[in-house]
């Protein structure tokens, strides 16, 4: 008896049910997910195959450039290959032989430029997926061998990362696993996107940041060297990710300030806090209407529209029902909202300071704007009436979710949420229910129907502020 109580503990760990449910969906999305139906997908298999020097020539299979920027109608290259029989013996069955990076440059897709130019950070956010393009050419010579080991490769990485992030974790666990098991985030996971990269090395930052904040909460003695071993690791990794998740770096100065001040026995009280974070977030206001004084009407105007936008996917299933803005059915949405939200209220316990939890879900909040306002005025994404931002996408703000179990567990000694063997089960259910209907979805979409994944008929065109 005892002896399968034990068993039964083990597995319903967080990081175990993580490890389960990641493993068997990750690896049908790994398999089944058609080929080249997530955005950018041609982009990074290029750029894996580049960094690896095992370069084809898509042309010769008749996939010659960038699907997701092609002009005029994107998306329904490899839908066509279905519909004419030919995708299994394009992708699959041809042999493409090696060629030149030089060779292949002019084919780089118009909306990357006609010179192929890589970045180093996103050369190191391609390494594993290129490792898998490499290997997969060594088994057998053709796209699909290439895009299927990569992917595996991609989902190997995410699966043991995540798996010791969460086991590592002090705090918040199972909100962990659920934003982890997401169908955005295993279709990021099971692709060649730096986006797996990206979402990895912010949730090891920010389990580093909660793990500090748990032991101040503790009252645990925290030395400088201590903090900065902690924290190096963290810090490095996210150093190569994108450009906005660089925001976490902002919570590593609070943190410091904190410890310094304790030091020297500096404690400030609620009121000077508070008059300290209005004054400053005062200052960051002037500071942004002098830098964008140009442009104010404009961001004004598309955050208005973007954010009354019924159809404005970026903001809602894009960050957690899948890439495409049809990835779930529209009454299951509100479902997996729901249940992420009383997981969110069952954290009834204070785990971190509450000025932590303000500065992470401020944190979180920054990049929502600072990722709107940069697509907002930036003249390459443009709709057709200027009033809706386009460009954005809602992968773009997933990691940021990681952040707000602490603001919750500051609303949840209002409202609570008995935590309990039935709401992990919820969680459990709902999210191996979403990722079922995702993926059924989009293999019924391509195999069956053989129509596009096409996020921008689903979306852009179905505005009604355009």
């Amino acid at each position: 008896m005892q002896s399968r109580q034990k068993k039964e503990k083990k597995i319903s760990k967080p990081e175990n049910i993580f490890l389960v449910i990641a493993t068997v969906l990750g690896l049908a999305f790994a398999l089944l997910q058609p080929l080249f139906i997530e955005p950018d997908s041609s982009y990074h298999f290029d750029h894996a195959m580049y960094i690896s020097n095992t370069v084809v020539d898509r042309a010769k299979i008749g996939f010659p450039a960038e699907d997701y920027q092609s002009a005029p109608v994107p998306f329904d290259t490899v839908s066509t290959m279905m519909k004419e029989g030919t995708y299994f013996k394009n992708f699959f069955e041809t042999k493409l032989p090696l060629i030149s990076q030089k060779e292949a440059n002019p084919r780089v897709s118009a909306g990357y430029g006609k010179k192929w130019n890589l970045t180093w950070y996103n050369d190191v956010m391609h390494i594993v997926p290129a490792l898998g393009v490499k290997l997969g050419y060594m088994i057998y010579p053709s796209v699909g061998s290439m895009e299927i080991t990569a992917r595996i490769f991609s989902l190997i990485f995410f699966i043991v990362s995540m798996f010791f992030i969460i086991k590592k974790l002090k705090a918040y666990k199972m909100f962990f696993v659920a934003i982890s098991v997401t169908p955005t985030i295993i279709q990021t996971a099971t692709s060649l996107s730096y986006d797996c990269y990206n979402y990895v090395a912010s949730a090891f930052m920010i389990m580093a940041v909660i793990n500090l904040a748990v032991d101040i909460q503790d009252g645990k003695e925290i030395k400088f060297k201590s903090f900065i071993l902690r924290i190096l690791a963290p810090s490095v990794t996210l150093y190569f990710t994108k450009v906005n998740s660089k925001l976490l770096y902002l919570i590593i100065p609070a943190l410091l300030i904190y410890l310094i001040g304790k030091k020297l026995k500096i404690s400030l009280s609620k009121i000077q806090l508070i008059l300290g974070t209005l004054g400053a977030l005062f200052l960051a206001f002037i500071f942004f209407c002098i830098k964008y004084s140009s442009h104010l009407d404009l961001i004004g105007k598309k955050l208005f529209y973007s954010f009354i936008e019924p159809y404005y996917t970026v903001l809602t299933t894009e960050v957690i029902s899948g890439t495409n803005t049809n990835g779930i059915p529209a009454w299951l949405f509100p479902i997996q909202c729901a249940v992420l939200i009383l997981l969110l209220l069952s954290y009834e316990k204070k785990r971190v300071p509450d000025w932590f939890a303000w500065g992470a879900f401020g944190v979180a909040v920054l990049n929502l704007f600072a990722v709107l306002i940069s697509f907002a005025i930036n003249p390459d994404f443009v709709d057709y009436a200027n009033r809706i931002i386009t460009g954005a996408q809602g992968r773009y703000f997933t990691p940021f979710l990681l952040l707000l179990p602490p603001i919750f567990s500051i609303l949840a000694t209002k409202i609570t949420v008995k935590s309990g063997t039935w709401l992990k089960r919820t969680v459990i259910l709902v999210s191996v229910l979403v990722l079922v209907f995702n993926l059924g979805i989009t293999s019924i979409k391509f195999y069956h129907l053989q129509l596009p994944a096409d996020e921008y008929r689903s979306g852009i065109s179905h505005y009604i502020f355009k």
